[in-house]
């Protein structure tokens, strides 16, 4: 998210041409060191959300099954402890409200995003689509808040401020956008992916040499010296690109980025074929031949670097285009218009004066107003016309991020971007299903001071669009109460007013999130049994587990889209819940993603237990999985508590001790059972089945019952007659496809089950170390 674009081709580029890299390497200081008294402070002005998404996909999470925030948590807690221990102190700046003149790239985004989702969920080729899970904002802030790292939210976004920082306190600038390059900083720049903290601790860093790169090359010679008669070091220059430093942001304009289309740059590009382009000295290709791009971007260098001032390069730029121009319209050769009005983009049509004006503002884009260093601050342009005002109060939070940027948003823009996530894009929105959450924050909020909210939401056709949400003129506490200092358990009640009831016997922690699934089940009906396991079950499962159980980015063969799209509905419950609480003050703690959410143990449960076999399927699974049996239990009934008639399947207790699914499955799948089954027969039943050999116990002999019956439907059917040839060759594609299917679902469920056995042995290699230590003291 940012509000500089990127010049096309310059990263590729870049990163074959070593020599304008600078490479820093540093290692934590010894205790030997630190006892010296030695100290090393190395400040960086970092682009939050540039970061963000780099720890999270540099990792390969998974983010198909809908986030692994916890192991996410984990690796940015160390990724930032290392730097800390390497003497790096961060100042991280974060994205805020989307500003009107961004809403349309915005939208664009947010459309490009949902194509995205139907590749990740249904293409047989999805490798590199990538969907940030929308709860890791909140686990980022919520780690760096932790680790007492500086952050802030600015206004608007945070490249230019992240760069206005790095010039004032000197320090190097840390984002992942090309036009990072073409800002004059002092101490430079370093691209996030440059910024490496090894296993060992260690820190890698490669600092782009701006000057270098524009001017000269230093090429170091021996000689000898004759006065002195000893050996002497001469440093004679080569000329790289040549170009002025002043000339830079004139450069990356020609080139091309999001203010200068391709359509109005393209007749100066098509001038420039005939021009030769020397690739500089330090570039290397290796065994790959320069790309088209490469050679343009060195074309427009030489071009420019004819002239002295930027006034005079524009003007002959100017000129080469309308030349070449008036011979492509002379030739029937013209590119008109390349821009998708269905998509919502400006199509560009060439002209010399759209071509001149689109220069001038992109260069403008690369000044730094000394001033955006007090965007951090307490100042603010952001106003609003609730009655809380924008006041040092508000602001304070919004900046130190415990206000949210969409809640700012809805104060000052009366928008709410409900943002792209894994969901069935054929299906209506997951954000729906938490709109009566949102209303009621939006009451509260702006206390009668508009009368709708504009939701940015994917609606029909695969599209970002708005819908209009009315908005209540009054509210049950308003917010410039909760500010003036609103009674707790006034604040708590309206929570759970909207939320419903809070359910009884949950961990302090667990408590806003335990309602917020009991508000999934009722918005989701009929939901089953063993979806709410799986949720309940993450919720639960221990900390270490989590951390030493491998994340992979592939989309797994047991996927379910269904069970992905009810997640991906209790996710934006999660997050509704959360800013709803905020506005509030925190009457019960926030959700922590971290603790609540892990997408791939979600649906890998569901998956081993929708269909799952015998009486001790559950317990055993919650055993491998290192979740108290008796917790879950307790936790299981608080949430369901008086939802029976919404659930499909259900948990019971087992005569014999444990728990175990009910008579009706984990899924409600044999209807012909009544619940009020006498258990004390089901299992003489199950003894019975025992004594005969039929397996799976007493929810085996259940299934078998249910499998008899469906074997005399089967019988019934009348199954129309193909011609012999046509019959027989689809008999084998389908039997190929399916023995296919089913190969990769069980070498799928194969690797998971050995995943499970290896944290299984892990969990008790560490209780016997454990005892162990303890026998020996």
């Amino acid at each position: 998210m940012c509000i500089l674009s990127g010049i096309r081709g310059l990263t590729a580029f870049l990163d074959r041409f070593p020599s304008v890299w600078d490479t820093l390497v540093l290692k934590p200081l010894t205790p030997a060191e630190i006892k010296e008294g030695k100290q090393r402070t190395i400040k960086l002005a970092v682009d939050g959300y540039a970061l963000l998404y780099y720890l999270y996909f540099s990792n390969n999470f998974n983010c198909v099954c809908g986030g692994q925030y916890g192991q996410f948590a984990e690796f940015t807690r160390t990724y930032i402890t290392n730097l800390q221990k390497n003497g790096f102190s961060l100042f991280v700046v974060m994205d805020g409200t989307i500003e009107e003149v961004k809403e349309q790239t915005v939208v664009q985004r947010e459309t490009d995003l949902v194509k995205t989702v139907k590749q990740l969920t249904s293409a047989e080729k999805y490798w590199g689509k990538k969907a940030l899970p929308i709860l890791c904002r909140h686990v980022f802030v919520e780690v760096l808040q932790a680790l007492n790292v500086k952050i802030a939210f600015v206004d608007g976004e945070a490249d230019k401020v992240v760069a206005a920082l790095a010039r004032a306190n000197t320090c190097c600038a840390i984002s992942k956008d090309s036009d990072f390059y073409v800002l004059e900083l002092p101490a430079g720049y370093i691209p996030v992916d440059m910024l490496e903290v090894n296993r060992s601790g260690h820190v890698v860093a490669k600092r782009f040499a701006r000057s270098r790169f524009l001017q000269v090359s230093m090429v170091v010679q021996e000689e000898e010296e004759e006065e002195e008669e000893e050996e002497g070091i001469t440093l004679t220059w080569e000329q790289e690109l040549g170009l002025k430093s002043e000339l830079f942001p004139l450069f990356a304009s020609a080139v091309g980025n999001d203010f200068v289309g391709l359509e109005l740059l393209r007749p100066f590009h098509v001038s420039l074929a005939q021009e030769e382009a020397t690739l500089p000295a330090g570039w290397q290709g290796g065994d790959k031949e320069p790309t088209i791009r490469d050679l343009l971007i060195v074309k427009v260098a030489a071009f420019i670097a004819k002239h002295e001032t930027e006034s005079a390069a524009i003007k002959a730029i100017l000129e080469a285009a309308v030349k070449q121009h008036e011979q492509d319209v002379a030739n029937g050769e013209e590119v008109k218009t390349t821009g998708d009005e269905e998509e919502g983009d400006k199509a560009q049509v060439f002209t010399k004066e759209a071509l001149e004006e689109a220069i001038k503002t992109s260069i403008e884009q690369y000044k730094l107003d000394p001033a955006l260093v007090k965007a951090i601050g307490p100042e603010t342009k952001l106003t609003t016309g609730a009655k809380c005002g924008m006041s040092p109060a508000v602001v304070q939070k919004f900046r130190e991020g415990n206000f949210d940027a969409k809640t700012i948003n809805v104060l000052t823009r009366g928008s709410f971007w409900c943002g792209g996530l894994v969901e069935d894009v054929d299906a209506e929105s997951a954000w729906s299903s938490s709109r009566p959450i949102r209303s009621a924050m939006y009451a509260m909020l702006l206390e009668g001071s508009r009368k709708t909210v504009s939701e940015r939401v994917r609606v029909e056709g695969h599209k970002f669009g708005e819908e209009e949400v009315e908005v209540a003129s009054s509210s049950p506490l308003p917010f410039s109460e909760v500010l003036k200092g609103a009674d707790a358990a006034k604040r708590r009640k309206v929570l759970f007013d909207v939320l419903g009831e809070a359910p009884a016997n949950v961990p302090d922690n667990l408590v806003l999130a335990a309602a917020c699934v009991r508000y999934w089940i009722k918005t989701q009906a009929p939901i089953t049994s063993v979806e709410v396991a799986a949720v309940l079950a993450t919720m639960l499962q221990r900390d270490e587990d989590k951390n030493i159980r491998p994340s992979k980015e592939a989309r797994p063969g047991w996927f379910s889209i269904k069970f992905a799209h009810r997640l991906a509905h209790l996710q934006t419950t999660f997050l509704s819940a959360n800013l709803l609480d905020e506005i509030l003050l925190h009457p019960v703690p926030a959700i922590n993603a971290a603790e609540a959410y892990d997408g791939e143990f979600c649906h890998r449960f569901h998956h081993l237990q929708f269909r799952a076999k015998g009486i001790s399927a559950l317990s055993e699974q919650l055993r491998k999985d290192g979740v108290d049996w008796q917790t879950f239990w307790s936790m299981y009934k608080a949430v369901t508590d008086k939802l029976d008639d919404k659930i499909k399947g259900s948990i019971q207790e087992n005569l014999e001790g444990g728990i175990m699914w009910g008579p009706s499955g984990p899924e409600g799948r044999d209807e012909t059972v009544e619940k009020n089954v006498d258990l004390s027969k089901l299992v003489d039943a199950k003894k019975g089945a025992q004594a005969k050999g039929v397996t799976g116990g007493l929810f085996g002999t259940l299934l078998g019952d249910e499998e008899d019956d469906e074997e005399d439907e089967e019988e019934e059917e009348e199954v129309p007659v193909k011609p012999a040839s046509a019959a027989g060759e689809s008999a084998a594609v389908d039997d190929g496809k399916k023995k296919k299917k089913k190969e990769d679902e069980d070498e799928e469920l194969a690797k998971v089950l050995a995943e499970m056995e290896a944290v299984d042995s892990k969990r008790e290699l560490q209780k016997k170390k454990e005892k162990d230590r303890k026998k020996k003291k």
